[in-house]
């Protein structure tokens, strides 16, 4: 009689102690998957008021991720402009820990996404001023309890306030991120490849994205021109309350890293990346290191995280109002919508057929095949928010969501709105969706707030 109830109590703990029972959130990096599709298979329902309010804290441009911890319930983690990593239980909002990456002698600022491992760990960038006033990043590993278990410094005054990637490949976690050096006094963007080996992270190889024209009106920017963006960027973004203009209603047309979109649907990862100094591309990962499968020159220009559709489509946005789309496989350029707005925030896709793009103050929905709008008879699928954002859309089987001056909810027609008017969004923390639909939004007080999910 005891034998079972002996098997019934070793099955238990083994289903917790490797955290099965609560299987694995889809919402581990920013915009959702590694992919950044911004999508969850769920059906669910209007943000009208929320189930919770946590908070407030001092947050930016860094947005929620969601993670499941080894007693299987989720966790939300964020990071501030005071330099902590913020842990929040799903259910109630109460806090579950702080932890500080920023030493009395420095100040040191989160403005990314954090990102998570399937086992569960933390990746998070912390940021911070050095000699010259220029800008150095280092990468540190948390664990569930808030222990950190290493920490990264990029060379070459290696800067990013983009999020890393975190892929399992074989035997291997391996993290990609986006990162700009000065190389020679010059700016130069790469893509970084880390190893995590538990209790350190091994650079596997670093590659220039692409070759910079410096100091020629018709080639390019000054490099000078160069940081002074980037100085003026990390001003704003890492700045409590964020500091608007035109009495508190314009967001400044600054910068924020994109983030690598990757891909898995083929024998090599394939990571993609639309840079913000002069060129966009696709590289290849083998165990030998990064081969690059095709790149572009482009002027000095801002551009979204791109996102990897399941067609095969690369697209992201730009500064001058362009939305882009390329064959991530060959680099051919597919398709080119103009949103007559600058596009900054992150598109979300569907599976198979719409493509949701938010640009200053409005949501538009494209067709993936083409880039044309999409018209329901006469009517241009096409919304003006109310507010401006940067903040990219998140989608569900029947919802489309984006935070901006209300919390606002859209069928994918946009013929169905509802919102929430005591939500007011910073403009530049996007939404975390949860298995379930769940939402988590980041207000304009820094207050994260839940809304509930499936209908």
């Amino acid at each position: 009689m005891t034998h079972p109830i002996y098997r019934t109590l070793l099955v238990c703990c083994l289903v917790i102690f490797t955290g099965c029972a609560g299987g694995t959130s889809k919402w581990r990096h920013f915009h959702g998957d590694l992919a950044a599709q911004g999508y969850q298979p769920v059906e669910s329902g209007y943000a009208l008021s929320a189930a919770w309010i946590a908070g407030p804290y001092h947050i930016t441009s860094s947005s929620p991720v969601i993670g499941v911890v080894i007693s299987g319930k989720e966790v939300i983690y964020i990071g501030t402009v005071d330099g902590e990593l913020v842990a929040i239980n799903s259910e109630d909002g109460t806090e579950r820990w702080r932890r500080s990456f920023a030493p009395q002698d420095k100040i040191f600022k989160i403005v990314s996404s954090p990102a998570i491992s399937g086992r569960g760990d933390i990746y998070v960038i912390a940021s911070h001023r050095v000699a010259g006033g220029r800008l150095r990043s280092s990468l540190h590993k948390v664990d569930e309890f808030s222990k950190v278990r290493w920490s990264y410094t990029f060379a070459d005054n290696g800067f990013t306030s983009g999020s890393p990637k975190i892929l399992k490949w074989g035997q291997q976690t391996l993290i990609f991120i986006y990162v700009t050096v000065v190389i020679g006094g010059e700016p130069q963007a790469e893509l970084f490849v880390l190893r995590d080996n538990g209790k350190t992270a091994d650079l596997l190889d670093r590659k220039a994205i692409g070759s910079c024209q410096w100091g020629s009106a018709e080639q390019g920017t000054h490099p000078d021109d160069v940081f002074n963006s980037f100085a003026k960027g990390w001003d704003f973004i890492s700045t409590f309350p964020l500091v608007l203009g035109e009495n508190s209603n314009t967001l400044p047309d600054t910068f924020v890293d994109p983030t690598v979109a990757v891909s898995t649907n083929r024998k090599l990862p394939l990571i993609a990346v639309a840079d913000n100094l002069c060129s966009i591309g696709a590289y290849e990962w083998s165990n030998k290191g990064l081969v690059v499968v095709w790149g572009e020159s482009h002027p000095f220009e801002k551009h979204s995280s791109p996102v990897l559709l399941n067609n095969g489509l690369m697209v992201f946005g730009r500064l001058d109002g362009k939305v882009l789309a390329y064959d991530v496989e060959t680099g051919v350029k597919l398709w080119e919508y103009d949103a007559g707005q600058p596009v900054l925030a992150t598109p979300a896709a569907t599976p198979e057929d719409h493509i949701f793009i938010v640009s200053k103050s409005r949501i538009q929905v494209l067709n993936q095949q083409d880039g044309s709008l999409i018209y329901d008879g006469v009517s241009p699928r096409k919304f003006e928010l109310g507010g401006q954002t940067y903040a990219s859309p998140v989608v569900t089987e029947n919802c489309v969501y984006v935070s901006s001056g209300e919390m606002l909810t859209l069928s994918h027609d946009l013929s169905t709105r509802s919102q929430d008017t005591n939500f007011r969004g910073n403009g530049l923390a996007s939404i975390a969706l949860a298995n379930n639909g769940a939402l988590y939004v980041v207000a304009d007080d820094g207050t994260i707030r839940k809304y509930q999910g499936a209908q």
